[in-house]
This record gives C-alpha cells, structure tokens and sequence, in this order.
C-alpha cells in the first residue's frame, strides 16, 4: 500500500505536524505523516494484501527462530525522523532486537525508529513514483533493507543504501543479507497462488 493525496482539510493544513499533534484528532481510517502532513492512504487489493502477509509470515518465522529481532505486519506506524513529523507503515517490516529491545505493553503507539527492513507491495491504485519515493524516504531515515513487490509482474526489487536495486525474479532467492541472515525465500513461493 503506498499513497494517495494529502487530506484535504482546513484541520490538516497545518504545515509540520509531529506525530503528537494528531492525538485526538479525526483522522482518515488508513493514514500515515509525511513530513507533517497526513496523507489518506486507499485500502490495499486482495491479492496484493495475501503477498503482504507472505512477507510478515517469511519474516515472523525468521525472527522467531533466529531471535534476531521483531517481524511487523502491515498498519503498524514506524516514526522514520527524528522529528517525528513523518509516520510510514510499511506492509511488513522487521526491527533487529538491540535497536528495539521492549517490545511489549509499553510500546502503545508506534515504533519509535525506522525499521532494519520495510517491505512495500504495489497494489493495482498505486503508481511505482509514489512507491520509489516511499523507498527513498525509507533509505534516507537508515533503513537497512527495502523489497519492493510487485505482484502482477512477480518481482521483487531489493534497495540497499550503498548498492543499485536488484531486480529478482521467480528463478531467485530473496534472502535476507546481514540484516537477517537466516531468512531465504523463493521468490516463486511469495508469489504462488
């Protein structure tokens, strides 16, 4: 799920909102902020949303078994800046355990700290701009490790901060580099019907 426009209302016209400015506010039922403005987000398609979860479940099953960190499903906001004026939920992301050690009742909102890896997948709505500005952003807040799935095509692009995107295939194995090493996936398994 990327974006739509920002919202368009007199509440929200407001240059520069932090994260703390929304609370009690009405809000769209899907948003996130970005550089401090809400931004509606659209409903994500069935069968981009099914590739969403795959990725959360490829994730969750590694970070269990390597203890390494915290798989997140898709909705959850992670505040990529520190002046909490850009709130992004990727569709699945994970966090390595020494940069977020207490997850658990005290963590009522959203993920203080970008993610060590975001997974963003396109739904038929969203334009591939809007997708890679996303990625860029995600890049430029230090997240480790970006895929970006498309599933009509059965793709997935891996961003990296110090390397050009790589395009993988079905023929592929997505794999998680140091981030989580233990994570290998088929990319034909992401996209199997």
């Amino acid at each position: 799920m990327v974006t739509a426009s920002p919202v368009q209302s007199a509440e929200f016209d407001a240059p520069l909102l932090a994260v703390e400015d929304l609370e009690g506010r009405d809000l769209p039922e899907w948003w996130e902020l970005v550089e401090g403005r809400v931004i509606e987000l659209s409903p994500t398609g069935a069968w981009s949303g099914l590739v969403s979860v795959r990725f959360y479940q490829y994730l969750f099953e590694a970070a269990s078994t390597s203890g390494r960190g915290h798989a997140f499903p898709a909705d959850i906001g992670f505040i990529l800046f520190a002046d909490r004026r850009t709130m992004r939920s990727p569709d699945a992301a994970f966090v390595l355990r020494e940069r977020l050690p207490g997850v658990g009742p005290d963590l009522r909102l959203f993920v203080p700290i970008p993610p060590d890896i975001a997974v963003e997948v396109l739904s038929p709505s969203d334009r591939l701009g809007d997708a890679l500005a996303k990625v860029a952003m995600y890049l430029q807040a230090g997240v480790r490790l970006v895929w970006l799935a498309d599933p009509d095509r059965r793709t997935v692009t891996v961003f990296t901060p110090d390397a050009p995107p790589v395009t993988l295939g079905t023929e592929a194995i997505l794999d998680g580099g140091d981030v989580l090493p233990d994570l290998r996936v088929p990319v034909a398994d992401i996209f199997a019907p």
